[in-house]
């Protein structure tokens, strides 16, 4: 039974209610880095907390029940979002003790996609230096390695209660990296292996399983988003993007997130006719409309995991930037999935922390949604026109151009510049100022027509970027803070 939110005695931290809505002797641990530092909690639409809770408390104010996150934390420069580097940790934090912020593996190495075992007493983890699955419990205890491979997924047997890892194999040197077989071992038995998968390539970060392991999301592979039925079903293809993820219960939800890394694609797998929406996740309380990573959902359908926000990289490429204040970051997804109801940041340091899981007790009480909460979290932004509007416009300041490399592994990507309005050719807009998107890589080429310096005045027929969904997976550098703004998107002549 999980302990009383509030029957707990700890140190007291602020806890700030906001209505909304990635060999060699191992070098020495900074100290600094792993200790947490006041945090700024952020609840959305908590139910009338007292006005202070202890982090513990703050998180199963929103989750209901006993939780558990990991991730990994670079004690490096802060740029590496996917545990390439040798200096790496893993993280942990748990509601049910008072330790707060703590390191599962405390000798820094190659580590990621750290995963919470499906009891929630382990973590699953990459070793990349040895290209190695390996296993510690959640005390860090018994850490050991499992086999060679890449951790996709961990799963429980809802019939045999036997707990499960799924590994890619055959890795074919793509960026990102893929997998051309998946097997499933035991985890107290490793030897015990399955062949699930070998049809075609699966990456290796974006691999989610249902209640009961016969379908799987998955990119197969980037940027291509869909289901497989397991083993060795149909493929079905659903979009493009990144950072697939399948809800874990039995309703089949499917999510990609897109180019702008703002938003997530949901996807109802099982309806009978083409049924998705889009949920945006960076306007969680602290991430101020900057770009958001790692999302995943947790072993609880109403719960995902993220990190962010990334704001200190340059414009071309802010996510490959990473930065000191990335935290991770819960959110509760309403009943019905259409919108994040409630976030709380649940790390806070010096430190960027990536590659987020959180482990939820599968019998938590999850807070009822109030009809404040549903107001507050649908509040349309400005109202956009149907029908193009054409508008003589200069660009207000010079952005770093973003080269095929910078948005590498993507080939196709669009430039968000800030405009002066001088003149409304056609339609209606109202404000002074706008934000378009337009080409300026295509096929993993420059094009001529990209440059737009200061000052540069063009004319431009545009169209609601939200209209255009067959944008979902391409890359969009953005490098203005005006999130105010509703974003368009020029579109070419005869579109």
């Amino acid at each position: 039974m999980t302990t009383s939110v509030l029957g707990r005695r700890r140190q007291l931290m602020p806890f700030i209610v906001c209505l909304t809505a990635c060999s060699g002797s191992a070098p020495e641990v900074d100290r600094a880095r792993t200790t947490p530092v006041a945090a700024r909690v952020a609840v959305v639409a908590a139910p009338r907390p007292p006005a202070q809770l202890t982090q513990q408390d703050a998180v199963e104010a929103l989750t209901g029940g006993r939780t558990r996150a990991v991730w990994i934390r670079d004690l490096g420069d802060g740029t590496d979002i996917l545990g390439f580097g040798d200096q790496m940790l893993v993280m942990g934090f748990d509601t049910g003790d008072d330790l707060g912020e703590r390191a599962i593996v405390d000798s820094p190495g190659t580590y990621a996609k750290p995963l919470i075992t499906p009891r929630g007493d382990r973590v699953v983890y990459m070793d990349r230096r040895e290209n190695s699955v390996r296993v510690v419990d959640w005390d860090g205890a018994r850490d050991h390695r499992l086999l060679d491979g890449f951790p996709l997924a961990v799963w429980i047997d809802p019939d045999t209660g036997v707990e499960w890892v799924y590994v890619g194999t055959d890795a074919k040197g793509t960026d990102p990296e893929s997998y051309g077989e998946i097997h499933r071992h035991q985890i107290d038995h490793p030897e015990i292996a399955e062949l699930v998968w070998d049809r075609r390539a699966v990456s290796g970060d974006s691999f989610q399983l249902s209640r009961d392991g016969r379908l799987a999301g998955a990119l197969a592979r980037w940027p291509d988003a869909g289901v497989l039925e397991l083993p060795n079903g149909e493929w079905r293809p659903l979009g493009d993007g990144c950072w697939t993820a399948l809800a874990g219960d039995d309703s089949h939800l499917f999510w990609f997130f897109d180019g702008q890394h703002r938003n997530l694609t949901i996807v109802d797998t099982d309806a009978r006719e083409d049924r998705r929406w889009t949920v945006n996740i960076n306007g969680a309380p602290g991430i101020d409309g900057f770009e958001v990573y790692h999302p995943r959902w947790s072993n609880h359908p109403r719960f995902l995991v993220m990190t962010g926000p990334y704001a200190v990289g340059g414009g071309d490429n802010k996510i490959r930037g990473g930065g000191h204040g990335v935290e991770v970051h819960v959110g509760r997804f309403s009943p019905d999935h259409t919108r994040v109801e409630a976030w709380i940041q649940v790390t806070a340091n010096d430190a960027p922390d990536f590659y987020p899981d959180v482990w939820i007790d599968p019998n938590a009480d999850v807070p009822a949604s109030t009809p404040r909460d549903a107001v507050a979290a649908r509040t349309p932004g400005p109202a956009l026109p149907v029908s193009p509007i054409v508008v003589d416009a200069r660009v207000t300041a010079d952005v770093p151009l973003p080269t095929p490399r910078d948005i590498a592994p993507y080939r196709n990507g669009l430039l968000v510049l800030e405009y002066e309005v001088l003149d409304v050719v056609d339609g209606r807009y109202d404000e002074t100022t706008l934000l378009a998107a337009h080409w300026i890589i295509r096929n993993a080429t420059l094009l001529d027509t990209a440059a737009r310096p200061a000052g540069t005045v063009v004319r431009m027929t545009l169209e609601p970027y939200a209209a255009h969904p067959e944008l979902e997976g391409e890359r969009l550098v953005m490098d203005s803070d005006r999130f105010d703004l509703p974003l368009y998107y020029e579109i070419a002549p005869g579109s």
